[in-house]
């Protein structure tokens, strides 16, 4: 909730029988003045919004529950504003804080010291590193005994890339497939498990409150990226078998429709109530909708690469994989530029034209009745109650309805989508790895200055802000140029060098959307989760944790009866 501290019901600080609960310290204010006075407060998360009041009693001590997850700015007011400072209070941590005319501003000190509400990360991490080592160390030193006994070392990798590059010497389906693909997949859907059970309550593990960029806001446009990288290759091999456009562009179709039913069946398992609150927007309807307009537009375009290609762009061979797909890019371009004008010249009522706030408290709450400004209208205005139903935002206050995979955000990833595509491109376009990854890593790099440019390389500031709820085009460009980067590594490590095979992130995305639509039916039940007697950052780190790697293995188990759900 928005709110930033409450009254202290339970003394946490003296009895050490009242157990704190997540997330939350304790805050001791002095009023050495002979007056009342109001102090104020805010979670520095809440860009432009005014301090929540509390009255502090002459002469006495207020002691108050605040929030960890945030920093939060504290001034106190009497005739005049005094002292405004922002303090980041730590977990289960007793503060306090001495005011009065004598000294206006004195520091904020601890009374009791915090618990390290990181240490279960760091657990973890060394966890899942020993176990790693312990599973890839058999296999180092046989490739290294290997080695050691083999004459001639060149010929048993070169036999080894044959391999891996021949797929119809082996009968296992999952060989005929780009391990970096799978890779980049496979940690896209296992954060997206992760992050959708809780993250261990870790606010980094949690979308954005509306500004920022935090690792689960990742999530959902790298799967959209690579969704775009595997049908550059998947439809590029169709073409030179001969399958016509039209048909590609039917499978394409059907396959958007079995995405948004399944969409439409997940979204029933959160209708409590009836028809009417029945949500229609949601996440594969997002990525059925976004991958079918850029896969036609593909499909249509797409010129099936030759070796006349280098001779025919002559010294722009270098811009080959933009030259030859100018006019997909012009329709892209045409679509980012659409969504940009509906955002900031669309009327809204009662409300500025190009807002892209959360409403609520943000602007001073000013604006409260605007959440998501024009593509909020338009959902409100097109889905009515049909859409996300949550109205309380966690730094925001009360919001308006507004659908993070409505109409405006579908457009908005449909870039995303293109940029994966062409990313794919690059991939069978250019044969040598530097090549390849040169032409990632300056995609990313433009990708990011532009991003940079937009937001003003700040949080809340530019022309247009980073966030996730709108998909604003600072965000869609910020989060595509770290899929570029992360897939160059991963290139670069599994395809090139052949240093990591992609375990155990490769077995997961070979079948992602059954392991998503698993875990969405299995959410909260036994053996995935369980009831917790006291929750801590540790109870459900570990919990979460677990429901990922039990999908981890079913996703192995899979891999081993050579099963890949695809739709």
């Amino acid at each position: 909730m928005y709110t930033s501290m409450k009254k202290h019901t339970s003394n946490h600080c003296s009895d050490p029988k009242v157990m704190f609960e997540i997330d939350q310290a304790c805050f001791s204010i002095l009023n050495k003045y002979n007056r009342s006075v109001t102090l104020y407060s805010r979670l520095s998360d809440c860009y432009l919004c005014e301090g929540e009041p509390q009255i502090l009693p002459a002469g006495k001590n207020t002691t108050l529950v605040v929030p960890t997850k945030y920093s939060m700015h504290l001034f106190y007011k009497d005739t005049y504003e005094y002292c405004h400072t922002t303090y980041s209070f730590k977990e289960h941590g007793s503060y306090g804080w001495n005011i009065s005319e004598d000294q206006l501003c004195s520091e904020i000190y601890t009374i009791q010291e915090p618990v390290n509400s990181y240490l279960p990360i760091y657990e973890a991490i060394m966890v899942y590193i020993l176990l790693l080592m312990l599973f890839i160390s058999p296999k180092i030193i046989m490739r290294i005994i290997k080695r050691e006994r083999s004459p001639d070392n060149v010929r048993d990798d070169l036999e080894e890339l044959q391999e891996a590059e021949t797929p119809n010497l082996i009968v296992r389906r999952s060989s005929t497939r780009i391990r970096s693909v799978d890779t980049f997949r496979g940690i896209t859907i296992l954060l997206m498990i992760f992050v959708n059970n809780g993250g261990g309550d870790y606010v980094f593990f949690k979308h954005s409150a509306w500004f920022g960029l935090t690792v689960a806001d990742l999530v959902l446009p790298w799967f959209a990226w690579v969704m775009g990288l595997s049908f550059t290759i998947s439809k590029r091999s169709e073409l030179r078998v001969s399958n016509s456009r039209g048909k590609i562009i039917w499978k394409c179709l059907i396959r958007a429709i079995i995405l948004v039913f399944l969409g439409l069946m997940i979204n029933s398992i959160y209708t409590k109530s009836s028809i009417e609150n029945f949500r229609i927007p949601g996440i594969l309807q997002l990525l059925a909708v976004s991958y079918f307009i850029c896969a036609t537009i593909e499909t249509i375009f797409v010129r099936i690469h030759s070796q006349d290609d280098v001779l025919q762009f002559g010294r722009f061979t270098i811009l080959r994989d933009i030259l030859n797909n100018w006019m997909q890019w012009l329709i892209i371009l045409a679509i980012t530029a659409t969504h940009t004008l509906i955002t900031f010249l669309l009327p809204v009522p009662d409300c500025p034209t190009g807002y892209l706030g959360p409403g609520g408290y943000h602007q001073f709450g000013k604006f409260v009745n605007c959440t998501g400004g024009a593509a909020g209208y338009i959902d409100r205005l097109v889905f009515g109650s049909h859409m996300y139903s949550r109205t309380q935002n966690v730094v925001y206050g009360t919001i308006l309805r507004h659908d993070p995979e409505g109409i405006m955000n579908t457009m908005s990833i449909i870039l995303v989508v293109y940029l994966g595509i062409h990313a794919g491109k690059i991939l069978l376009l250019y044969y040598q790895c530097n090549a390849r990854i040169i032409r990632w890593l300056l995609w990313s790099c433009i990708m990011g200055i532009i991003a940079g440019l937009l937001c003003n390389f700040d949080k809340y500031s530019g022309v247009i802000p980073v966030s996730k709820k709108m998909m604003s085009l600072s965000f869609v460009l910020t989060t595509s140029c770290f899929a570029f980067i992360l897939y160059a590594i991963l290139h670069f490590l599994i395809d090139y060098k052949q240093y990591w095979n992609g375990a155990p992130f490769i077995y997961a995305g070979m079948n992602p959307i059954a392991l998503y639509i698993g875990h969405v039916l299995t959410m909260g039940l036994f053996p995935w989760a369980w009831p917790t007697l006291h929750t801590s950052h540790l109870t459900i780190l570990s919990m979460n944790l677990w429901t990922t790697t039990v999908w981890s293995f079913t996703a192995y188990w899979l891999y081993l009866k050579d099963i890949i759900i695809s739709i």
